[in-house]
């Protein structure tokens, strides 16, 4: 399970398993019982796939954290991707 970075005690971080079977999202977890899942979009955008224990406050930060980190976060994905020889798999967007 890479781990991008840790933040304000938060682990930011995807499980390769889920990287050959669905589109590319990232975990967030506090080595407690709180953990929340985000779709990323190819366009850097994302949105909350599930959330267990935090608060939407702390959503908040979190999603100001991926806002902040979100290219470091794509491009991580890629050379892990390229590294595995894991095809790039974006979400798409639902049409509202």
């Amino acid at each position: 399970m890479p781990t991008l970075f840790i933040h304000a005690g938060l682990r930011f971080f995807f499980v390769m398993f889920d990287l050959l079977n669905e589109p590319f999202h990232v975990h967030i977890g506090d080595r407690g019982k709180r953990l929340c899942k985000y779709w990323i979009f190819a366009d850097g955008s994302f949105e909350l796939a599930d959330n267990s224990g935090f608060r939407q406050r702390e959503l908040n930060d979190v999603e100001t954290t991926l806002t902040e980190q979100m290219r470091s976060i794509q491009e991580a994905y890629g050379t892990y991707c390229a590294a595995n020889s894991i095809s790039l798999n974006y979400k798409t967007k639902r049409n509202v």
